[in-house]
Protein backbone atom coordinates (compact mmCIF):
# COMPACT_ATOMS: atom_id res chain seq x y z
CA UNK A 1 0.00 0.00 0.00
CA UNK A 2 1.47 3.36 -0.87
CA UNK A 3 2.18 5.51 2.17
CA UNK A 4 -0.53 8.02 1.27
CA UNK A 5 -3.15 5.25 1.15
CA UNK A 6 -2.13 4.08 4.61
CA UNK A 7 -2.39 7.60 6.01
CA UNK A 8 -5.98 7.84 4.76
CA UNK A 9 -7.14 4.70 6.60
CA UNK A 10 -5.21 4.89 9.88
CA UNK A 11 -5.78 6.87 13.04
CA UNK A 12 -2.27 8.21 13.47
CA UNK A 13 1.47 7.76 13.11
CA UNK A 14 3.95 5.93 15.31
CA UNK A 15 6.66 8.43 16.29
CA UNK A 16 8.94 5.58 17.43
CA UNK A 17 9.15 4.03 13.95
CA UNK A 18 9.92 6.67 11.35
CA UNK A 19 10.68 6.49 7.64
CA UNK A 20 13.63 8.53 6.36
CA UNK A 21 12.29 8.69 2.80
CA UNK A 22 9.17 10.39 4.16
CA UNK A 23 10.96 13.15 6.07
CA UNK A 24 11.10 10.96 9.18
CA UNK A 25 7.35 10.81 9.64
CA UNK A 26 6.06 7.95 11.72
CA UNK A 27 4.56 4.91 10.03
CA UNK A 28 0.77 4.95 9.73
CA UNK A 29 -0.67 3.09 12.71
CA UNK A 30 -4.10 1.79 13.74
CA UNK A 31 -6.26 0.78 10.77
CA UNK A 32 -9.71 2.34 11.19
CA UNK A 33 -12.44 0.09 9.75
CA UNK A 34 -14.67 3.12 9.20
CA UNK A 35 -12.05 4.84 7.07
CA UNK A 36 -11.37 1.67 5.08
CA UNK A 37 -15.05 1.32 4.17
CA UNK A 38 -15.50 5.04 3.50
CA UNK A 39 -12.49 5.30 1.18
CA UNK A 40 -12.63 1.83 -0.37
CA UNK A 41 -8.90 1.44 0.34
CA UNK A 42 -8.19 -2.01 1.71
CA UNK A 43 -4.90 -2.43 3.61
CA UNK A 44 -2.02 -4.10 1.82
CA UNK A 45 -0.69 -7.35 3.21
CA UNK A 46 3.03 -7.94 2.79
CA UNK A 47 3.65 -11.68 2.80
CA UNK A 48 6.76 -13.77 3.22
CA UNK A 49 6.99 -17.54 3.10
CA UNK A 50 9.82 -19.34 4.87
CA UNK A 51 11.06 -22.75 3.78
CA UNK A 52 9.97 -25.64 6.00
CA UNK A 53 13.61 -26.59 6.65
CA UNK A 54 15.52 -24.27 9.01
CA UNK A 55 18.35 -22.29 7.48
CA UNK A 56 17.14 -22.36 3.87
CA UNK A 57 15.43 -18.99 4.12
CA UNK A 58 12.61 -17.34 2.29
CA UNK A 59 11.01 -19.16 -0.64
CA UNK A 60 8.28 -16.71 -1.58
CA UNK A 61 6.93 -13.22 -1.08
CA UNK A 62 4.18 -10.97 -2.32
CA UNK A 63 1.74 -8.19 -1.66
CA UNK A 64 -2.03 -8.64 -1.55
CA UNK A 65 -5.03 -6.55 -0.56
CA UNK A 66 -7.33 -7.63 2.24
CA UNK A 67 -10.85 -8.35 0.97
CA UNK A 68 -13.17 -5.37 1.43
CA UNK A 69 -15.93 -7.72 2.63
CA UNK A 70 -13.98 -8.25 5.88
CA UNK A 71 -14.16 -4.56 6.64
CA UNK A 72 -17.79 -4.02 5.68
CA UNK A 73 -18.79 -6.99 7.86
CA UNK A 74 -16.67 -5.68 10.74
CA UNK A 75 -18.22 -2.23 10.45
CA UNK A 76 -21.73 -3.70 10.52
CA UNK A 77 -20.87 -5.74 13.61
CA UNK A 78 -19.36 -2.68 15.28
CA UNK A 79 -22.47 -0.63 14.49
CA UNK A 80 -24.67 -3.30 16.10
CA UNK A 81 -22.70 -3.13 19.36
CA UNK A 82 -22.85 0.65 19.48
CA UNK A 83 -26.49 1.08 18.46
Amino acid sequence: MPQHDAVEITVGANPEWTIAALDHRGVPTGIDVRRVVATGLAPAINTGIAHKEPGIGQVGAGIARAPMACFTAALRALAETVA
